[in-house]
C-alpha cells in the first residue's frame, strides 16, 4: 500500500497550511519518494482496519523543490508552515522552555531591535543568499557569533520560531525574502519550525518587556550589543589594530604607549572619550577629542563629519592614525564605520563585517549602530557628501 502525500498534523495552537492537491503535477510526483508503510489487520473479520504505520523514508530532493517553485510561485505550495501566536511565544520563554527564536531580518534591524534571545540569521546580502540557495551554507553558517552556533546546536532539535518584522502566514512570505529561504533550509534540514505570527510589530505591541532596544535604554552607561558577546580577557589583551594601512582602531593602553605609537609610526590620535589625556601632546603627537560616552543618550552621530575630516588630514599629510576610545569596542569602532561609510560605496553591513574581520572585538552599542544607519541613510539620500576614495577597502566580493 502507497501513501503518496501524508498530512502534517500541527501541535496545539498552530495553523497548518497543506499542499493543494492540484499542485501535483505528474511532473513533480516523480521527484518523490514514496512512503512504505507496513500494516498490521485484525485476523476476526475481513475489514481491514489498519492498526499501526512505519514511517519508512520521506525526501523533497532539491530539483523537486525548485521546479515546484517555478511552477506556483507561492511557498505555501511548497511547504506545510505553521504559526505562533505572540502570546504563545512569550509563554514559553517566561517559562524557560527550550525555543530557538531566529531572526531573519537585515543585521542593522536586529541591532536596533530584537526579541530577547533571539540571534540573527539574516541573509540579506547576496553572497550569503547565493551560498544558502545553493546550499552551500547551512542557517548555522549565518550565525556569526560562537555563542550563537552553541545556542542553535544546543537547541535546534526543538521547536524553532522564525520572525521578521510583520509577516503573518506562509501566503504572506515572497519566494525573493530571506525569512523564505530561512524557512525552505530549515524544513529541509527536517526542522520543526513556526513562523510568529506578525512579526516582531505584533510582538514588540504587546510584550515590549521582552524585547532588546536601543529606543528602551537610556541609561548613561555602557551598552554591549549582542552582536559580538562581550569576552572580557580578549578586550584586556587587545592591542591596536590596523583597519586601513594609515588607520588603526585601539583602546586607551594603545594610546598610553608611546614606544608602541612610534612603533606602528602613528602622530595623529584621535580620542573619543572625554576623560582619558593627550598624554604625548608635547611630543609630537596631533590630538583631537571628541568627548562622547558610551550610552543609549549620546548622540555620536554629531561628531561624524568633524571625525572624518581629522582622520582625512591624516592621511593627507601621509600619516598614521590611531582612534581609541576606553576600550575600542563601541565608540571608535563607530566613527571608524562611519569613515568608511563615508569613503565607499559599500553598506553599513558589509563595512562593519570588514571591521569586524580585523578586529573580532568589536561591537558598537545598540544606540550607536542606531546613528550609524541613519548617516547610512543620509549619504545614500544625498543629506550628507560621500567621497568615495577608490580602493580603500576591498569591493563587497571580498568583504
Amino acid at each position: 500500500m502507497i501513501l503518496e502525500f501524508p498530512p502534517v498534523m500541527p501541535e496545539s495552537g498552530g495553523e497548518l497550511d497543506l499542499l493543494p492537491p492540484s499542485t501535483l503535477t505528474s511532473e513533480i510526483l516523480p521527484c518523490r519518494r514514496r512512503l512504505g508503510l507496513t500494516l498490521d489487520f485484525g485476523t476476526d473479520d475481513y475489514n481491514c482496519v489498519p492498526k499501526r504505520c512505519k514511517l519508512e523514508s520521506m525526501n523533497f530532493t532539491l530539483s523537486a523543490l525548485n521546479k515546484l517553485n517555478s511552477t506556483t510561485n507561492n511557498v505555501s505550495a511548497v511547504f506545510s508552515a505553521r504559526t505562533m501566536q505572540a502570546q504563545e511565544l512569550a509563554s514559553k520563554m517566561s517559562k524557560s522552555r527550550t525555543v530557538l527564536v531566529l531572526d531573519c531580518r537585515p543585521f542593522v534591524s536586529y541591532n536596533i531591535a530584537h526579541i530577547q534571545g533571539a540571534i540573527n540569521v539574516s541573509c540579506s546580502d547576496r553572497f550569503n543568499r547565493r551560498r544558502l540557495q545553493q546550499g552551500k551554507a547551512s542557517i548555522i553558517d549565518l550565525v556569526s557569533s560562537k555563542e550563537g552556533k552553541d545556542m542553535f546546536k544546543k537547541r535546534c532539535s526543538k521547536e524553532i520560531v522564525i520572525y521578521d518584522d510583520h509577516t503573518k502566514d506562509v501566503q504572506s512570505l515572497s519566494p525573493d525574502s530571506s525569512m523564505y529561504l530561512v524557512l525552505s533550509s530549515l524544513l529541509r534540514e527536517g526542522k520543526d519550525v513556526y513562523i510568529l505570527k506578525g512579526g516582531i510589530e505584533e510582538f514588540r505591541n504587546k510584550h515590549l518587556d521582552l524585547c532588546d532596544s536601543s529606543v528602551k535604554s537610556q541609561e548613561a552607561r555602557p551598552l554591549y550589543s549582542p552582536t559580538t558577546p562581550i569576552i572580557e580577557p580578549q578586550i584586556e589583551t587587545a592591542t591596536a589594530t590596523q583597519i586601513l594601512p594609515f588607520l588603526y582602531l585601539g583602546n586607551e593602553r594603545d594610546a598610553a604607549n608611546l614606544q608602541r605609537l612610534q612603533d606602528l609610526n602613528i602622530t595623529y590620535v584621535l580620542n573619543t572619550t572625554s576623560h582619558i589625556p593627550k598624554y604625548f601632546e608635547n611630543q609630537g603627537i596631533h590630538y583631537k577629542r571628541i568627548p562622547a560616552s558610551d550610552s543609549g543618550c549620546q548622540n555620536l552621530k554629531q561628531y561624524f563629519e568633524e571625525a572624518v575630516a581629522f582622520i582625512d588630514e591624516a592621511r593627507q599629510n601621509g600619516a598614521n592614525i590611531l582612534v581609541h576610545c576606553h576600550a575600542g569596542v563601541s565608540r571608535s569602532a563607530t566613527i571608524t564605520i562611519a569613515y568608511l561609510l563615508k569613503h565607499s560605496k559599500l553598506s553599513m553591513m558589509d563595512i562593519y563585517r570588514y571591521v569586524k574581520g580585523k578586529r573580532c572585538i568589536i561591537s558598537p552599542n545598540f544606540n550607536f549602530m542606531g546613528q550609524l544607519m541613519e548617516y547610512e541613510q543620509a549619504l545614500n539620500n544625498g543629506l550628507c557628501e560621500r567621497s568615495v576614495i577608490p580602493n580603500i577597502v576591498p569591493d563587497e566580493n571580498h568583504v
